[in-house]
């Protein structure tokens, strides 16, 4: 067993690909005048109460995976949250400034999807936490399926054709749910909350641009008001400063 799971308080991970998306959490819970656990574990089945720990895990499939491995064998977490930002598929009816929970997340190779390479693995989405997901929803989150690729879409043509595999596009959310998945003796839960900043396409980089510090924001902001109540009002100011 991991000496950090034997603990009364089991850490809750928040993580990030870069420190940005981390600022406003920081902020709130850094602000925060203490949380009272309550009801928490019997209204949303969720979080219970835990210390929290906060830390960017690295920029990029390969960089996030090998970051929230490190930071999952040295802090024994029960649960990781995934915060940042993400482009909306064209299809999928989210917009600009709302915030999704992952109901899923798949990784994808565009090429495989053309049907001009294969895939030498399997490639079946990795479910989220539901309980997880009820408690944000019931925050302000919108549930969606999250494709991961390796590089940011930049093709309509090629937006339209990933849509069909999931409503939002993300680069590192498939290596932490992964992770989490296969963590040494026990799977981590895990949720991803992302703000829309962009739609999938030609124009995604010039909006992301213009909108992710926003869209990282009110991510944030819906995390921890749905995570508050099961913080110890112990470390709200002593994990994130």
């Amino acid at each position: 067993m991991n000496p950090a799971r034997s603990n009364r308080a089991v850490p809750i991970l928040v993580a990030a690909a870069w420190e940005p998306e981390l600022e406003r959490f920081r902020a709130l819970a850094r602000d925060d005048d203490g949380a009272d656990p309550g009801d928490w574990e019997a209204a949303f089945g969720g979080f219970g109460g835990c210390d929290l720990e906060v830390e960017p895990i690295g920029i990029g499939l390969v960089d996030t995976t090998a970051g929230v491995a490190r930071s999952i064998a040295r802090l024994g977490p029960s649960t990781v949250v995934l915060l940042g930002t993400c482009g909306a598929a064209p299809s999928s009816g989210l917009r600009i400034g709302d915030v999704v929970v992952g109901t899923s997340v798949r990784l994808v190779d565009p090429a495989v999807v053309e049907e001009r390479a294969a895939m030498p693995y399997a490639s079946e989405a990795v479910p989220l936490d539901p309980s997880m997901i009820a408690a944000l929803v019931a925050a302000g989150a919108r549930e969606a399926t999250i494709v991961n690729t390796l590089g940011i879409t930049t093709d309509d043509v090629l937006a339209v054709k990933l849509a069909a595999l999931g409503q939002v596009e993300h680069l590192e959310a498939y290596g932490v749910a992964r992770a989490c998945q296969t963590a040494p003796g026990a799977p981590v839960r895990c949720a991803v909350v992302l703000g829309i900043a962009n739609v999938v396409g030609a124009s995604g980089r010039d909006e992301w641009r213009a909108n992710h510090v926003a869209a990282s924001a009110r991510a944030a902001e819906i995390a921890w008001a749905a995570m508050r109540p099961a913080v110890r009002t112990s470390t709200t100011r002593r994990s994130p400063g």
